[in-house]
């Protein structure tokens, strides 16, 4: 199930000097999930942010992604819709390899690091 343009939104994409693409995106705190995950105190749930950052990583790359290898993993703070709808995600070391994509990937809002991310993604013809 695609998020983009229903859980998360981008409004800006900018590629900085080092390489690194980042997109500033909003959430939807109105969205199904969060009726769900949780009723009155909702949360982004940690799949959604990694297929969340896949899509992202579709953009950058320009490829049709599937999740191969997840690394490095860390949800350092709870990603509460209403209190922090604004996200900004970069995207850096973008490797293309063969069928193979990787990059890493953090999400922040302001100073503070919400997600840290190393995937490995397929391809998908």
């Amino acid at each position: 199930m695609k998020l983009l343009d229903s859980l998360f939104s981008i409004y800006q994409r900018r590629c900085e000097d080092s390489g690194d693409i980042v997109y500033d995106v909003s959430l939807d705190p109105e969205h199904f999930i969060y009726k769900a995950h949780f009723p009155g105190e909702p949360i982004t749930p940690g799949v959604c942010i990694m297929q969340m950052v896949i899509e992202l990583l579709e953009d950058a790359s320009g490829e049709r992604l599937e999740l191969d290898t997840a690394k490095n993993v860390k949800f350092l703070q709870v990603i509460q819709p209403q209190q922090t709808p604004r996200l900004n995600c970069t995207i850096t070391r973008i490797l293309k390899e063969n069928d193979m994509v990787s990059s890493r990937a953090r999400l922040s809002a302001g100073d503070a690091v919400m997600a840290d991310l190393s995937l490995i993604c397929r391809i998908r013809k």
